[in-house]
């Protein structure tokens, strides 16, 4: 019929066939297929989509960094990570490739070792585009893989010691062995020959614990911190999604650290978290706190008054106003200001010769807890009373 290009008669085909003439219609015009209705298939992950394009072609970022970003902040409402991945996977969303350089493992017993190292000159920028500048000191339990992520502006002598007492109080504990490469804050290399340098020998030899250096161009020995930077690089998925430096630290040294060491580990097949239950009994004491404290040059502690500002030599710093009426701890290493909270770091000043120095989101969030207002009028408010104190104080 079709040769002949004579139409068949449906309706009479129907009767014998006992079929919906149109059904007979649809499969004669297409050739004995049916034409199917296609239905676009709908992901809550759509919404996000292009979010997730620009994240995921940051250089370095991971697919992980990048749901650990939209988990923060969206909420964990978005979806569990494998559906992020079969989302990615299905619209071929890929990060860009990274290199990598394979190397040997071995483990230790547990409280045997830990290793540490820096994540030097990362940059992030908040909403406002305000960019920092800063390191972060990583350290990771031979053992259990327990990480520690700390915020740090420098990275000189005196940063490496403030890093390696706070790691050890937030891990309750110290080590017997403590491993690193041959970083400028604590060894010269000159001809192929290292020395450490004289503090850092009498900082170890203190605390009883040994130092332990890489081979020269060798951080490979180092490998499960060296593991660890993985984690460090979800920072770059937060590149313009912070408020302020504050929230910063608080993504480092909280959120990052505690959602890595939820994470399944590939070499013991769970995460962190669990096996450090077991291995922070076998870490020892960490002993004379007053020794400890003869290394941390300047440190003061101070109750926060209503005016948010500490005093550190004859200046005032702020701090955020929820630590109104607590305790910090101010710590001078070089030409910055340390200022924690229960071990915790909760902001950082430039030493200055002002006599008032707010930080203009402190100040902010001071003063709308005061008042009333909407954001924009307490921004411009905040602007003009920080520049007559600034005027007032002088530089």
């Amino acid at each position: 019929m079709a040769d002949l290009k004579i139409k068949p008669n449906y309706s009479e085909l129907a009767r014998m066939l006992d079929v919906d003439r149109h059904t007979i219609k649809k499969y004669h015009e297409n050739g004995g297929i049916p034409e199917r209705k296609k239905t676009e298939r709908v992901s809550k992950w759509d919404k996000y989509h292009s979010e997730i394009v620009q994240l995921m072609d940051i250089p370095g970022v991971t697919k992980s960094g990048v749901y650990q970003s939209l988990k923060y902040t969206y909420g964990e409402g978005i979806g569990n990570y494998n559906g992020f991945k079969a989302y990615t996977l299905r619209k071929g969303i890929a990060c860009r490739k990274a290199d990598v350089t394979p190397h040997l493992l071995y483990e230790t017993e547990p409280g045997e070792q830990i290793q540490c190292d820096w994540k030097e000159c990362l940059t992030t920028h908040n909403k406002d585009g305000i960019e920092y500048t800063y390191n972060v000191f990583s350290a990771t339990l031979g053992y259990s893989r327990e990480h520690v992520f700390i915020y740090s502006v420098g990275k000189t002598e005196d940063d490496f010691i403030r890093c390696t007492i706070e790691t050890f109080r937030k891990i309750g504990g110290k080590t017997k062995i403590l491993k690193t490469d041959n970083m400028s804050a604590i060894v010269s290399v000159k001809n192929g020959k290292r020395t450490v340098h004289k503090k850092i020998q009498s900082f170890f030899k203190d605390i009883d614990v040994k130092l332990e250096l890489c081979e020269i161009r060798m951080p490979v020995s180092k490998g499960k911190d060296e593991s660890s930077n993985r984690f460090v690089n979800w920072i770059k998925a937060f590149d313009y999604q912070i408020q302020d430096e504050t929230e910063l630290i608080y993504i480092i040294e909280n959120y990052i650290t505690s959602e890595s060491n939820k994470q399944n580990n590939s070499r013991t097949k769970v995460p962190p978290a669990i096996l450090f239950k077991k291995e922070k009994d076998y870490l020892r004491p960490i002993g004379n706190e007053m020794n400890l404290e003869s290394y941390v040059q300047n440190r003061k502690r101070t109750k926060v008054p209503n005016t948010q500002l500490i005093s550190y030599q004859s200046r005032q710093y702020s701090v955020p106003c929820k630590y109104i009426g607590k305790y910090v701890d101010a710590i001078c290493v070089g030409n910055e200001l340390y200022i924690y909270h229960n071990h915790s770091l909760i902001t950082i000043h430039t030493l200055s010769e002002k006599d008032i120095n707010y930080k203009s989101d402190h100040y902010i969030e001071g003063l709308s807890k005061r008042l009333k207002s909407d954001s924009d009028e307490i921004e411009e408010l905040a602007r003009k009373n920080l520049e007559r104190l600034n005027r007032l104080g002088g530089d």
